[in-house]
């Protein structure tokens, strides 16, 4: 009687191996094929500026900034293609509708005008400002991180000397005159336009929050931590800040006082009424 060796048999370890890894290959692509839309997502959560309550999600998308109206926000995400863009969308409902190419939007006080930054071919970049309705954008100087005064006369923004070196700057809209104030970046303006809080790094690299008093150019340091922003009225300043855990959270600080922990995300950006907070958290 003929004894039949079986296909596997007639195989050598070395093939047994290779077969072995190409069938675990595809299980494995086939898993990450089934999954890919699992992986958690950078959007944008609703929450009162208390931390009381359970964080809304809103949409995804990066760097919310709420509309003085209130009854929107500008965010940046990216298109199918991977290239940054600026959307506004509606509280009321909707999906968010395309403004421009480019990050890092700042609304003008009375709505009407879109600060923003775009990079060129080059990859230097510039701060633009564009009609909150649509248009063309307007190139105004080389820079980043763009936020209008609240009067609107000046555009703050993080820009670098010849050196490379991180400073906040101003941009004069009726002369073009530009200032460095502080070495420095991530500026946002106090609501009477009495100082600039931004970010700037300690002997040790690590970010520190400071203001900028743009009457007498005196600088003080209030805490560690990255985005910071100041309340509507001017006495509180929220900013992304690190748990014990090491994991990203909104904080809250008046100038003096220790920090407090609002809820767990970064990026935080004030209601005009300073009620609650758009921020960003990942999301499933």
């Amino acid at each position: 009687m003929t004894t039949r060796t079986s296909w596997w048999g007639k195989r050598s370890l070395w093939q047994r191996f290779v077969l072995l890894l190409v069938v675990l290959g595809i299980a494995a692509a086939v898993y990450f094929f089934l999954n890919r839309g699992a992986a958690p997502q950078p959007s944008i959560f609703r929450i009162a500026s208390s931390g009381e309550g359970e964080a809304t999600l809103v949409v995804e998308g990066n760097d919310p900034q709420w509309s003085p109206d209130g009854n929107s926000v500008l965010l940046t995400g990216d298109d199918e293609e991977g290239v940054e863009g600026i959307h506004l969308l509606e509280f009321d409902g909707g999906e968010p509708t395309f403004i421009t190419t480019g990050g890092n939007p700042s609304w003008s006080a009375d709505g009407a005008t879109i600060a923003f930054s775009l990079e060129d071919e080059g990859g230097v970049s510039g701060v633009y400002t564009i009609d909150a309705a649509g248009g063309e954008p307007v190139f105004l100087v080389d820079g980043d991180e763009p936020v209008f005064s609240p009067d609107g006369s000046m555009i703050a923004f993080s820009g670098q000397d010849q050196g490379g070196n991180p400073g906040v700057y101003t941009y004069e809209v009726a002369t073009e005159a530009v200032t460095l104030l502080a070495p420095g970046n991530e500026p946002a303006w106090a609501p009477d336009g009495s100082n600039i809080v931004y970010v700037n790094e300690n002997t040790e690299g690590d970010s520190e929050i400071q203001i900028f008093d743009i009457a007498s150019g005196e600088v003080t340091f209030v805490t560690g931590g990255d985005d910071p922003t100041w309340s509507p009225d001017g006495t509180i300043i929220a900013f992304s800040g690190e748990n014990t855990a090491e994991e990203p959270v909104i904080m809250t600080v008046t100038p003096g006082s220790t920090p407090t922990e609002v809820t767990g995300g970064e990026e935080p950006s004030w209601s005009p009424d300073g009620s609650e907070f758009a921020f960003v958290r990942l999301a499933e």
